[in-house]
């Protein structure tokens, strides 16, 4: 079996059965102990706290880039190196980051109608350290070590469910945010034991004026590719919440945590394609190949998925604390998989570009991303937007524009 099937086997068994902890928090302890009214809440909270750690986030991905360059070149000495002058920079980012937050999330939660502040403590919490955990598991990506990867991924997934079953049932929104907290903290935790032996070598030059400027543009241009779809996000999210009854919300957290599943499929691929797309670029050969192998197992489980949520979504709700009660909203189940499978693949595309350094795609990923909110909140505002059905036609249709110019892009080789 080759080195990227085996990699991405393992990482998918592991993956799989901390997903098996992860639908239980959502589809088990979310409905069961969170009130109606708050449940709708959950996605955009989640949604703001990311979008205010993005600069962290940003970080992290070039970190990521050039720790795997240097993997690559055997340079483990520079690796150490730039690991230690990532903590000076990610110490200033917490600065910031936490005064923003003080003044902000309070009001975003008042908006959201949550009256308890320490969710706001643990969604900050908890968006921080989920931006920092990756340059931790990262380093284990870049080195190609995929069984201690897995072992930390089912661990923190274990442990997000043991912190949830101990606090949800006396606060249940701020226990759901409290194992949320706990995931990346286990990550790091296991990271950094996992390392200790690859990284015990002696420090080698890394930081220069030459280094600092390369790593500060891709900062920006890693800002540029996430800023606005995590914006386009929160805004969805936020109209979505704050336009529509309560009851609606919640029926759409319910049923998009069966499209979510999807995502359990594919992010293992995205996972082990990175590492290999950045040496397949470092190398001059074509970053292709991995993307269309990849999309093309999106594709293959999001019809299965389709047609098995168009025939048993009823029942598959149903077999979820008060999923009954939502069942109206089963219809969409399919819909969201659509709209899941065509942004999955859109992703692969642009992160394999990421991983490669090639940032051409920004030129119609970023307009796009910036018109559609603005044309979102218009039509909503508007009254043009006022049931479920119609924001999730909105949402196809922004997710099937960015997919098109994404399989233009890789037709022509960009």
């Amino acid at each position: 079996m080759p080195a990227f099937a085996r990699s991405a086997l393992l990482l998918f068994l592991a993956l799989r059965a901390g997903d098996l902890v992860n639908v239980a928090a959502g589809l088990w302890f979310v409905p069961r102990y969170v009130l109606p009214e708050d449940i709708g809440a959950v996605l955009p909270v989640s949604s703001f706290a990311t979008f205010l750690a993005l600069p962290v986030f940003a970080f992290a991905m070039v970190m990521m880039r050039e720790s795997a360059c240097l993997y690559a070149a055997g340079e483990r000495g520079k690796v150490k190196s730039l690991l230690r002058g990532m903590f000076a920079v990610f110490a200033a980012l917490l600065v910031a980051f936490l005064a923003l937050a003080a003044v902000v999330v309070p009001r975003f939660l008042g908006a959201m109608r949550v009256s308890d502040a320490s969710v706001g403590v643990l969604a900050v919490s908890a968006a921080f350290l989920g931006c920092l955990a990756p340059v931790y598991t990262d380093a284990l990506q870049a080195l190609k070590r995929f069984a201690p990867l897995a072992a930390v991924e089912l661990g923190g997934s274990v442990v997000r469910f043991l912190v949830m079953l101990a606090v949800m049932p006396v606060k249940a929104l701020a226990g759901y945010f409290a194992g949320q907290v706990a995931l990346p903290l286990f990550r790091i935790a296991g990271s950094v034991l996992a390392l200790h032996r690859d990284l015990a070598v002696p420090p080698s030059p890394y930081w220069n004026a030459a280094a600092a400027r390369r790593i500060f543009l891709a900062f920006l241009a890693v800002v540029a590719y996430q800023a606005t779809p995590m914006a386009a996000s929160l805004v969805e999210q936020t109209l979505l919440r704050t336009s529509l009854p309560f009851e609606i919300s919640a029926g759409y957290y319910m049923v998009s945590r069966f499209a979510d599943f999807l995502h359990y499929l594919t992010f293992p691929l995205m996972l082990v394609m990175f590492p290999y797309t950045a040496e397949a670029a470092q190398q001059s050969r074509s970053t292709r190949p991995f993307v269309l192998k990849c999309s093309a197992v999106a594709v293959a489980a999001a019809a299965v998925m389709s047609v098995a949520y168009s025939l048993w979504g009823r029942e598959l709700l149903g077999l979820v604390p008060t999923g009954d009660c939502y069942a109206e909203y089963v219809r969409y189940m399919p819909w969201l998989v659509l709209i899941t499978v065509l942004t999955t693949c859109q992703v692969f595309y642009t992160n394999a570009e990421v991983s490669a350094g090639r940032y051409g795609f920004l030129c119609w990923l970023v307009p796009l991303h910036l018109a559609y909110p603005a044309l979102l909140h218009l039509a909503v505002k508007g009254g043009y937007v006022c049931s479920l059905g119609g924001f999730l036609l909105c949402f196809g249709a922004a997710s099937a524009l960015r997919f098109g110019f994404a399989a233009v892009g890789l037709a022509r080789g960009e």
